[in-house]
Order: C-alpha cells, then sequence, then structure tokens
C-alpha cells in the first residue's frame, strides 16, 4: 500500500487517471441528503483558509493496461458513491456552460476532467460507476453534455439493468442548479458558477489511500464498508462471490453477466436484500441474529466457489419471488400455487415467509403432501388476515417463526400449537366480529386483500374475469355528510358506520374520483358500470342506509370466518 496522499478534485480528474468501480461495489444509493451534505461543504470551502475535508477514498492501482497511450486504471475500492457525485457536479457545471452557449469553456472543462484525449482511448469518461449503473450515466453524458463524441465501446454495460439512482441524483443536482446559478429568467449568473466551481475543484479535500496490484482489494473494500459504511447484506453476499475470483477484470465481468446477473434479476424489483435476510434465517434455522448473518453465511461458504455459492442461494429464489410478485412455479398442484398467489396479493408479512419456503420447499422434495402444504398455508393465512383485521403488529411474529420449522415441519397439529403462545394471539370470531363492525377498516391494509378475496370468490362463482389490481376503496356512504346523507345519518351514525367493513367496497381510482359525495340514486347507477362485480350488484339495491350497512357487515363477518376460520 503507498502512503495516503491529500487530494483536491483538480488533482484527482485533471491528468490521465480513470476511476473504475468493479462489479463487486453496491449500486449508486446517494440519495438527496447525502448530496445536499456535500453541496453544504462545497459552498462552505470558499478559500484556502476553509478547506472542507471530505473523507477518505480507497483505490487500487491497476496500471495502464492499454500501454503507454492509455490512461492509468483505478479500481474504487471504498469512495464511489463519492466519486460518483462529484463527477455529475462537473458534468453538471459543464451543461450548464452549453446552455449559455459558452462552448470553449465547456470544451475545456469536459476534455480536463471529464474525458481521457489520448489516441484510441479519446472520449472515454474519466469515471466508471458500476457495470449496473453505467447506462445511466452513458446516457446523461450523450444527452447532456453531446458536445464531443463519447467513446463508450471498449467498457461493459448492464443495458437492461433496472437501476435508476444515477439518474434521479442528476436531476436533483440539475434542480439545484436552477435555483442557485440561474435567475429567475432561466439566465446563467456566471459569478455563482464560477464561484461553485472554483470551490469544487480547489477547495475540498479528501484522503487518498492506494493500493498496489497485488493487495486483495475485495477484503480491503468488505472490512471498510462492513464495520465503517453500512451496507446491505446482499451488498456484501456479492463482494464475497466475486472475491473468490481469480484477480482477472475480464473473468469477473464473465462471471457477472454469465452468472451472477441473471440470479439478481430473476427477483422482483427490491426484493433481493430481504431474499438474502430471509436465506440466512432458513439456512442457520433460526438462530442467527440479521447482525451475525453475514459472517456466518460467509463462514458456511469458505470452501465453495463462487458458482457453487451462487447455486446455494437458488434453493428458494424462485419461490420467493413468486411470493413477491405471482408467477405459477411449474410442476406445483394447481391448489398449491393458488395459495401462492393468495400470499402474493397479502400485505407482505416476511418475517413468516422462513416457515412458508420451507413447506413449499418440502412438497417439491416430496417430503410434504399437497394437503399437507395447502392445510398449512391455510393456518398461516388465517392467522395473518385475522391479527392484521384486528389491528395487531407482526411485532414479535419473527421470534415464532424463525424456527418454526425445525418445531412443527408439515404437521398441521404442530403448527397450530407453535404459533399460539402467551404473547402471540390467534384472533377469535369475536375479536375479528366488533373490528369488521368498529374499527377504523378503511385504514387496514389488509382491507385491500380481503376485497379482492371476494371478488375472486364471487367471479369464480359467476363464471366472470376482470382485473384486481390499481384499485381503491370507495365509501359508499362518502366521508362527507352532505346532501341526502345528512337526513338519513345523525353525525354520531356517520361516525359509526363510516369505516366499517360493510361500507367499504372496490372500485377503480378514476371511478372512485368521479363519484364522491353523490346521492345513493345517483351513485348506484354509477356502481352498475363498475369494474367490479362485487360494487356492481350493489347498484339493485333501492337505497343505502343504516340497515343495509348492518347486513353488508354482517354478510361479510360471516364469509371471513368461513373463509379464514379459527383453527381452534
Amino acid at each position: 500500500m503507498k502512503d495516503p496522499d491529500k487530494n483536491t478534485i483538480h488533482t484527482t480528474f485533471d491528468g490521465t487517471n480513470r476511476y473504475v468501480a468493479p462489479v463487486y461495489q453496491r449500486f449508486y444509493v446517494w440519495g438527496y441528503e447525502e448530496l445536499q451534505a456535500l453541496l453544504d461543504d462545497i459552498e462552505n470551502a470558499a478559500d484556502k483558509t476553509s478547506i472542507q475535508f471530505i473523507g477518505a477514498t480507497v483505490l487500487q492501482d491497476m496500471g495502464k493496461k492499454g500501454g503507454t497511450q492509455s490512461p492509468n486504471d483505478y479500481l474504487i475500492v471504498d469512495g464511489q458513491q463519492r466519486l460518483t457525485t462529484i463527477y455529475l457536479l462537473i458534468c453538471a457545471i459543464a451543461k450548464s456552460y452549453l446552455r449559455a452557449n459558452k462552448i470553449d469553456d465547456a470544451l475545456s472543462l469536459i476534455e480536463t476532467y471529464l474525458s481521457c484525449s489520448a489516441g484510441k482511448y479519446r472520449g472515454m469518461p474519466k469515471l466508471l460507476p458500476t457495470v449496473q449503473d453505467r447506462q445511466q450515466l452513458y446516457t446523461i453524458l450523450e444527452e447532456d453534455i453531446g458536445t464531443i463524441k463519447w467513446n463508450f465501446g471498449s467498457d461493459s454495460a448492464d443495458t437492461s439493468s433496472r437501476r435508476k439512482g444515477i439518474k434521479v441524483q442528476w436531476n436533483n443536482i440539475m434542480k439545484h442548479f436552477d435555483e442557485n446559478v440561474y435567475n429567475s429568467r432561466g439566465r446563467l449568473i456566471p459569478k455563482r458558477l464560477e464561484k461553485f466551481k472554483d470551490n469544487l475543484l480547489n477547495y475540498i479535500e479528501y484522503i487518498q489511500v492506494t493500493l498496489e496490484l497485488e493487495d486483495d482489494a475485495n477484503t480491503a473494500f468488505s472490512k471498510l464498508n462492513y464495520q465503517g459504511i453500512p451496507l446491505s447484506i446482499s451488498d456484501l453476499v456479492r463482494n464475497d462471490v466475486f472475491s473468490r475470483l481469480d484477480s482477472d477484470e475480464q473473468a469477473a465481468d464473465k462471471f457477472y453477466n454469465d452468472v451472477w446477473s441473471p440470479f439478481e434479476k430473476s427477483f422482483p424489483k427490491d426484493s433481493f436484500d430481504q431474499y438474502i435476510t430471509t436465506f440466512s434465517t432458513i439456512k442457520f434455522k433460526g438462530k442467527v441474529t440479521k447482525a451475525r448473518a453475514f459472517p456466518e453465511l460467509q463462514k458456511s461458504w469458505s470452501s465453495k466457489k463462487p458458482a457453487a455459492i451462487v447455486n446455494d442461494l437458488k434453493i428458494y429464489s424462485d419461490l420467493y419471488s413468486s411470493l413477491v410478485e405471482y408467477k405459477a412455479v411449474p410442476g406445483f398442484h394447481k391448489e398449491i400455487n393458488e395459495m401462492i398467489r393468495r400470499f402474493s396479493y397479502m400485505p407482505k408479512t416476511t418475517v413468516t415467509w422462513p416457515y412458508v419456503l420451507e413447506l413449499l420447499n418440502a412438497t417439491r422434495n416430496r417430503k410434504a403432501s399437497k394437503k399437507q402444504v395447502v392445510d398449512g398455508l391455510s393456518v398461516v393465512e388465517s392467522f395473518l388476515v385475522r391479527r392484521a383485521i384486528v389491528g395487531l403488529e407482526p411485532t414479535g411474529l419473527h421470534a415464532v417463526f424463525k424456527g418454526l420449522w425445525n418445531k412443527a415441519g408439515p404437521d398441521i397439529s404442530k403448527l397450530k400449537d407453535s404459533i399460539v403462545t402467551t404473547t402471540i394471539k390467534f384472533p377469535t370470531d369475536v375479536m375479528v366480529k366488533e373490528a369488521l363492525k368498529h374499527e377504523n377498516m378503511h385504514k387496514r391494509q389488509i382491507t385491500k386483500y380481503i376485497l379482492i378475496q371476494r371478488e375472486l370468490l364471487f367471479n369464480k362463482k359467476k363464471g366472470y374475469d376482470n382485473a384486481i389490481e390499481n384499485f381503491s376503496v370507495e365509501h359508499v356512504m362518502p366521508r362527507n355528510r352532505i346532501g341526502i346523507w345528512a337526513k338519513d345519518f345523525t353525525p354520531s351514525k356517520h361516525r359509526e358506520y363510516l369505516n366499517c367493513i360493510g361500507n367499504l367496497f372496490p372500485l377503480t381510482k378514476k371511478q372512485n374520483s368521479d363519484i364522491k359525495d353523490l346521492d345513493w340514486d345517483k351513485k348506484k347507477l354509477r356502481f352498475k358500470g363498475s369494474n367490479w362485480k362485487i360494487t356492481q350488484k350493489l347498484c339493485n339495491l333501492e337505497k343505502w342506509d343504516e340497515a343495509q350497512i348492518k347486513r353488508q357487515t354482517k354478510e361479510f363477518s360471516k364469509w371471513i370466518f368461513t373463509e379464514w376460520p379459527d383453527i381452534s
């Protein structure tokens, strides 16, 4: 390792150095708050007497890979978020010059700080974020700073990545520039831009720690981030997997493209990190805390190759993904897939999923029958629905479900005995009935799921098939006690029945917005054209009064007791 150096942004990006985030790095995750903190430092860096120190960056010197004219490549071991944001700020200065038609100033800035300039490397960006984030940066450079011919040809980029962090931050930066370096008529205020540029390039300092080529960059990254800056468990796992590859950048890119990227992309958006947590709970039978999950995973994989680790992680991945966004699992009985579909529509109580995934995996391994799986999932669903109706939070359920498979397995009797404890209750019919009548069911997240299941059952009986996504919950008797509603309901009765289950029905958001506070005679005509059949059938009712709401609530309650029965 070389001796640490004190650097400015000018010394970092001026010259022939190039900074590359390796494939094991986490994505760009800085948001508005982190940007604002950096902007505050830049604003406060007025001159040599108030230079702002912004921390440390760890790089690994990879040398000139393409000969004497090629840039000197540095892997960004730590500090990628900060360096990427600073690069975007320099891009914003260049764009501001271009908007003001200061072409020469823009070109000077771009060719000095943003792009390489020698031979076949001319036009290459001096900073490359992770493979998953690069296409976002390429788009910004081409569309917003297209005054030079950019050269992206030899650098891998994941063109199908769904990441948007850099794009969002770029919009934040441009909004800041619009508000601070332009006047109300949209004209550039040159003095403000030049002051910002001078502060950024010359009066921001950080410590640069440079590793030699033979130093282990993956280990440095893991230690720096795991013990210091908080990373998600999926970031740490990704780094651990790639740390086991030979120190060959091409091999790492190939493994990423052929193995890791398809695996990570198989998960619905923003669900991969939770999967790793759930996987850890299952792997260690609920005996490892979340804080200890990654070190224990590392230990368990000590002798495994990267591909073997991915195969280990894949055990429950398709089942988990189907619970997040429903997709029928090939080879499963239709009744089991129906239960998976139901769980995918419910509010996600992922603390229960270690047991659910074990149960589903058991039928795939022929260790549980179709009946055991359906019955077991039905018990868990009834448990969750009833608790959600009466307003019991999922607090404490992790302790019950983390080791539940080891206690109960697919045995339905043991399952029922294990999920009810002295502190964890399974609500009775009386408790559920009272909540449906008197609690604010409009605020309960479970209400949408109840309405979905009610609609699906009605459709099944009548042979209908209609969409059940993207809807809102309509108050039949409206929130505003006006017109005929003021005559039919006293203030106390209006408060009593407004949010009970019998006064709540599904409508599309547009239908709900159009109907608002219409009188019943007009509202029921609108219900006739509803996409939702359980709402549509209300149009046959002559009036909507206290007796009708009570009747609907009673019907709902009776159906709920059947659909999600008590386990006692």
